[in-house]
């Protein structure tokens, strides 16, 4: 039996290859996870219909920035409700209170704990799973 069809789903968008590897193996263990490395092919892959239970979305890349991404996907009806964890070299205030103004679930700044993000990401899907139920 495949253990895999009940892991929850992420999306990992982050253009260092060395934090998207590190996060890629260090999630995969529990979820299934897609990595990408930039907001066009985070984008390009929601749109072939994939639908995560979460984003890990870093905040500076080429191409399409993490608040384009960001901007895109709470306009759409049907991406903007999926749980976005920002994990991004920025710590000013300024990007911080952006992100949180687009609804994300929480903002980490690198070099990052991976135990407090991998608590964050449980707790994030814990509560979305239970505000479905309620729903």
């Amino acid at each position: 039996m495949n253990m895999n069809v009940h892991k929850k789903s992420l999306l990992i968008i982050e253009d260092h290859d060395s934090i998207r590897l590190l996060l890629g193996n260090m999630l995969s263990k529990h979820y299934r996870v897609a990595t990408m490395k930039d907001g066009v092919e985070g984008m390009a892959w929601l749109v072939r219909g994939n639908m995560p239970d979460l984003i890990l979305l870093d905040m500076s890349m080429p191409r399409l920035s993490g608040d384009e991404f960001l901007k895109n996907i709470r306009q759409s009806g049907f991406f903007r409700d999926i749980p976005v964890i920002v994990v991004s070299g920025n710590d000013g205030d300024e990007d911080i209170k952006k992100c949180l103004k687009w609804g994300v679930s929480d903002y980490f700044t690198k070099p990052f704990n991976p135990i407090d993000l991998k608590k964050k990401i449980s707790k994030t899907l814990a509560s979305k799973e239970r505000q479905l139920v309620l729903n």
